[in-house]
């Protein structure tokens, strides 16, 4: 894993990025039985000029979770990293198709003792982390004598989610769009990364230019979930969730116009779960929180980077990164 995040750095430096600097950054919002769903995509609030447009990212999330609920036991720790393909078109002024492939990978990762020392740093909880061992992959619900687990490494393609977004109303400088996605059935349901099922949702983008350096995008939408029960786990009909999206370039320094290569990034967004349980980390709902940057290096050439923590602690990732690129094809 260490590998891989070293040839990231590399790949990211090495390219011209284009795009939307104010786009906002991306944070994973599910855990390892609910990434087969479909979850909304922060990258498709970006308003891309280029007709075709490639990016990258990789979203890493570690988790360590535990509970016990009578003779029922969740165990959730370990990391899952995610690669996705995104490729934006834009169809008329208005309407822009966003196609993305993700691959995952379960594994033990590495990022238990940094973790730890960032929680004892701002004086947050460490939650079940406490309870479970370090760098060790083990996903796993028991349920009476039902059980399922993940306790191998893996790696394999997801769902394949393509999006459109119109932009049917403008005044001033505010804009809302209209936002739909489906989810085509690519991803391996035996492994977790799909489930079998075209799963979709809609929303509602509101996105304000308060001054030429703050954009806010407020979401509210549904997730539209094919029911495919098992022993264990029930699914919901539908999941609704809502974002705050800031992305800030502060252009002043104590009075005085300053040079600024960075974009500020802060997210803040609830989910309702895909899941119906007693357990805490698949059935309560998700109090995500991400603060990250988009860094201009050059002229046009752009660098994305962030973090993002779970408020609950047991609902998504305990703590998650991402990393992303962007280039013109």
């Amino acid at each position: 894993m260490i590998n891989k995040i070293y040839f990231t750095f590399l790949l990211i430096f090495s390219l011209s990025l284009l795009g939307d600097p104010y786009a906002p950054l991306n944070f994973p919002s599910y855990n390892p039985f609910t990434l087969k769903f479909i979850h909304f995509d922060n990258r498709t609030l970006g308003n891309y000029q280029e007709t075709n447009h490639l990016s990258i990212s990789v979203e890493n999330s570690s988790f360590a979770v535990k509970e016990k609920i009578n003779n029922d036991q969740l165990t959730l720790d370990g990391e899952i990293a995610k690669t996705s393909i995104n490729y934006f078109r834009k169809l008329s002024d208005n309407l822009t198709l966003n196609v993305s492939l993700p691959i995952y990978s379960f594994s033990r990762g590495f990022l238990d003792s940094p973790i730890e020392q960032w929680h004892d740093l701002f004086g947050l909880s460490d939650g079940s982390r406490v309870d479970l061992s370090k760098s060790q992959l083990n996903f796993e619900i028991l349920s009476g004598s039902n059980k399922e687990r993940v306790h191998d490494s893996d790696i394999g393609i997801g769902d394949i989610q393509i999006s459109t977004k119109l932009n049917f109303y403008s005044k001033n400088r505010s804009n809302l769009y209209l936002i739909t996605s489906l989810e085509i059935p690519t991803g391996s349901k035996k492994k977790y990364f799909g489930n079998d099922e075209f799963d979709g949702l809609i929303a509602l983008n509101i996105k304000n230019h308060l001054k030429d350096n703050l954009v806010i995008n407020s979401v509210f939408g549904v997730s539209i979930i094919n029911q495919n029960h098992n022993f264990i786990l029930r699914e919901r009909n539908t999941s609704y969730f809502s974002k705050v999206l800031l992305s800030w370039k502060p252009q002043y320094f104590l009075s005085r116009k300053a040079i600024n290569p960075l974009i500020y990034k802060i997210n803040f967004e609830v989910f309702e779960p895909k899941i119906k349980s007693d357990f805490k980390a698949l059935g309560d709902e998700y109090y995500v929180f991400g603060l990250g940057a988009t860094f201009e290096f050059a002229k046009n050439k752009y660098f994305n980077f962030g973090f993002s923590e779970d408020l609950k602690v047991n609902s998504s990732a305990d703590f998650s990164f991402v990393f992303g690129f962007e280039i013109e094809i």
